[in-house]
């Protein structure tokens, strides 16, 4: 007999519920799916559950969802994750299984899980997800009312990897999936065994803004006229739009577009050089925010790689009741609720899941309400026959106290070895605090020299880079050279003007506060001609003086 399998991806403002099938022959099936605005206003955040209440309990109906477990994935607007690597060697790496996630939020109010991940070199990287216990308490509860029990909750970067995992096997080279959504847009490379990804607001409902205030419309108005035009403007030598207004519109999407280009293109460099990750080889397109007319096209001009819709359906057989032509125009847009349920056939490489304790605990009272019901009433027959024979019936009722007092001695055992397991916890998770703030500190070195080599001007070069004897936590000397030939347009009348930009550019960098210090002194080694080169070379020194001392 097949085996159902219900998945849901709760988005900013779409949900996406899918049932599915493994059949006979161990195949993944799509038996019905059907996707539901969940019709919120962004500025009303307080009545997101009963919007997605509502817009749940009409999906089931529309598709005539039986009542069951379910598998949720969340959307990146929820979920705080961060990629770490343990300072430890492959054979030490068991010790890092318990990391926590960073103080961002008290421990107590999220539920957090990690999933390792292979790195370069043999290394291991370590992604860790956390999402605040009161949202999935209330999402849970929200489709609870629906007649569905949360089984699982994972986040949508798991689900769209294990998709592409399993619909692209023998994909070569790296590949930049793109799942552009209401609220957030992440990008995941994926690259033989390794994944990185990184999530930024410029979004759907950022497009919409952006339309609001060219416009003066209301937000409502504006996602309305977006879906009318629904084109990213060609630009260049292309004609424009005969409607004036919407080739208005298309040119106020390609605004955004050109800002989600700049943030794609700050992703790939931030992967290559954290990473030491590869060119992507390709782009794959996901999300309810990709379906704009020449979106594709815009990419493949801008990146200058092949671009595609992403379909998680390859290996995936679509059942006799859903839509052909439907599912033609929504294939792109399956790929979370396809990636959760290649978690039941045993494909799924990442395995995460931000379930609360409390919420399992519950779950497994439920399915046991019937046994608490029928001791119950065992319970209640037993003391009437105890009331009816009267006193020749009260050895046995103390024979039955001995009994409880004999469970409740237990309990109080299991109490205290849970208090001790708690002590442990406590005592790894201050540990574990201890290596994430040594590796976010090496973290701020990696990226200061990453600014340095953004900023450094063309034909000037570094020679040394380091930390100052007296004050290496907070100083930091950069010294370097430059042919004047090279830089000054006039050797009698030397220009300095490209080294102070260069202390300029570094001064604005986001690494560095308002408060850094900055001082510049350049050396000149000699004049004369070229025939000399020791002549024609200076050299600057840079010395940055740091407003919150870093450890090395």
């Amino acid at each position: 007999m097949s085996k159902r399998i219900l998945t849901l991806d709760v988005g900013a403002s779409t949900l996406k519920l899918a049932e599915f099938q493994i059949t006979k022959d161990h195949e993944l099936e799509l038996v019905k799916y059907g996707i539901r605005s969940v019709g919120i206003d962004p500025a009303d955040e307080s009545n997101r559950m009963v919007y997605t209440g509502t817009a749940l309990q009409e999906l089931m109906a529309e598709l005539r969802i039986k009542p069951g477990p379910v598998m949720l994935s969340l959307s990146g607007m929820h979920v705080f994750s961060r990629y770490v690597i343990p300072p430890v060697s492959g054979i030490k790496s068991p010790r890092v299984v318990n990391m926590k996630p960073s103080r961002t939020f008290p421990i107590c109010e999220v539920v957090w899980d990690r999933q390792i991940l292979p790195g370069k070199e043999g290394d291991m990287d370590v992604l860790l997800a956390a999402v605040k216990q009161q949202v999935v308490e209330d999402l849970a509860e929200t489709v609870h009312s629906c007649g569905l029990e949360t089984e699982l909750v994972d986040i949508s970067v798991a689900s769209l990897y294990n998709a592409y995992r399993v619909s692209y096997p023998d994909a070569e080279g790296c590949t930049m999936i793109v799942d552009m959504g209401a609220k957030t847009t992440s990008v995941i490379f994926v690259d033989e065994g390794q994944v990185w990804s990184r999530s930024f607001p410029v979004s759907g409902n950022s497009i919409t803004q952006s339309i609001a205030n060219d416009f003066s419309l209301e937000f409502g108005e504006a996602e309305a006229l977006k879906e009318e035009v629904s084109m990213v403007a060609l630009g260049g030598a292309y004609e424009p739009l005969e409607d004036p207004q919407a080739d208005q519109v298309s040119k106020c999407i390609r605004g955004s577009m050109t800002r989600l280009h700049a943030e794609i293109s700050r992703s790939i460099n931030s992967y290559r050089s954290q990473q030491q990750g590869n060119s992507p080889a390709r782009v794959l397109l996901t999300g309810g925010s990709v379906v704009m007319n020449y979106f594709d096209l815009f990419l493949k001009e801008k990146l200058n790689i092949p671009v595609e819709y992403m379909n998680p359906l390859e290996t995936v057989r679509i059942g006799p009741e859903v839509d052909e032509e439907q599912i033609n125009n929504d294939w792109h847009l399956l790929s979370e609720v396809v990636g959760l349920a290649q978690r039941k056939t045993g494909a799924a490489v990442m395995q995460m899941n931000l379930l609360p304790p409390s919420i399992v605990r519950e779950r497994t009272f439920r399915k046991k309400q019937g046994v608490f019901a029928l001791c119950f009433v065992l319970i209640v027959a037993t003391l009437g026959v105890w009331g009816w024979h009267g006193s020749s019936r009260a050895s046995a009722h103390r024979r039955y106290l001995e009994r409880l007092q004999s469970n409740v001695s237990e309990l109080e055992g299991w109490h205290q070895q849970i208090e001790a397991e708690k002590q442990k916890f406590e005592s790894v998770e201050n540990e574990v605090q201890g290596l994430e703030h040594v590796v976010e500190k090496r973290a701020v070195w990696v990226d200061i020299l990453d600014e340095i080599q953004k900023s450094l001007p063309e034909q000037v070069w570094i020679t040394q880079i380091r930390p100052d004897e007296s004050q290496p936590d907070s100083k930091l000397i950069l010294i370097g050279s430059f042919y004047k030939d090279k830089v000054y347009e006039n050797l009698n009348n030397p220009d300095n003007t490209p080294i102070v930009q260069f202390q300029e550019t570094l001064k604005e960098a986001e690494l560095f506060g308002s408060d850094t210090r900055f001082s510049l002194s350049i050396t000149d080694l000699g004049s004369g001609g070229t025939d000399n080169q020791l002549k024609s070379i200076s050299v600057f020194q840079i010395e940055i003086v740091l407003q919150e001392p870093v450890k090395l």
